[in-house]
């Protein structure tokens, strides 16, 4: 039997390690509080975050970077979800693809910069 406060402790040490090394962050900690509530799973992962920490079994949505995966041909595979009646976009990349998403996003925003869209 999974005992789930454990997979739970386990997840969140190895999102905090991902964090550390893909978002440069090596203050970046466990909350490790009993409650949830009104603090995120990671503190200090990025200044302004509120990061929580999700582990599953399965997640539906990663059917879907998956795919982007299998159809990027050698460029960075970024999903984009919304649900119907919700108007908020959701992005979702490897952590480890966090560096190449914002220089691209900065190089995009500087080449745009004074132009209308």
């Amino acid at each position: 039997m999974v005992n789930s406060r454990q997979k739970g402790a386990r997840g969140e040490r190895d999102a905090r390690d991902s964090v550390r090394k893909h978002w440069h962050s090596p203050d970046c900690i466990r909350a490790a509080q009993s409650c949830g509530a009104w603090s995120a799973d990671l503190l200090d992962a990025l200044p302004g975050f509120h990061v929580e920490v999700k582990r599953y079994k399965r997640i539906a949505a990663l059917n879907f970077y998956k795919q982007a995966v299998r159809d990027c041909k050698g460029e960075l595979p970024v999903v984009l979800m919304r649900e119907d009646g919700n108007p908020s976009w959701y992005v979702m990349f490897d952590i480890k693809h966090s560096g190449d998403f914002v220089d691209a996003y900065i190089q995009n925003a500087t080449q745009t910069e004074g132009t209308d869209t």
